[in-house]
């Protein structure tokens, strides 16, 4: 049998919780930081999706990976390429708070609801695009 230990980043102590699939079958939802999977020798497609619900339609992003286990224990981390989307979207929400409070001068405030919503809409089609590819499995040292 072979362990296969998953680590994420996580930045907060509160995070969203990943489901973890091996070969297509959920074995879990993983709310820690990291969390062990004993598998067989052998060779299997790991993969890590975060799934959200809208009514009767189920949305999710995720990536995956193919390993071959084996003896020795192995590590694999969970990461993504977002941190300027992040950013930048943490940054229109506080505009968008200060908002709430303040008026914007009037060339400001159509300026800033067509950069606003053009950013939002171009980051979900980027997400929907990139829904399959969205975490990176690497394989690490410990």
């Amino acid at each position: 049998m072979a362990y296969i230990t998953l680590h994420r980043k996580q930045r907060t102590k509160l995070a969203l919780p990943y489901w973890v699939f091996v070969n297509g079958q959920a074995v879990g939802i993983m709310r820690t930081p990291e969390v062990s999977i004993m598998l067989p020798e052998g060779t299997f497609d790991i993969a890590v999706r975060l799934v959200f619900g809208f009514g009767k339609w189920t949305f999710g992003i995720g990536g995956e990976r193919t390993i071959t286990t084996s003896a020795t224990p192995m590590h694999i981390s969970i990461s993504d390429k977002e941190r300027w989307w992040n950013f930048l979207f943490d940054l229109d929400l506080v505009v968008w708070l200060v908002g709430c409070f303040i008026d914007f001068p009037q060339p400001w405030d159509v300026v800033y609801h067509v950069l606003s919503e053009g950013f939002f809409a171009i980051w979900l089609l980027r997400i929907f695009i990139r829904r399959r590819r969205y975490f990176i499995l690497t394989e690490t040292a410990k």
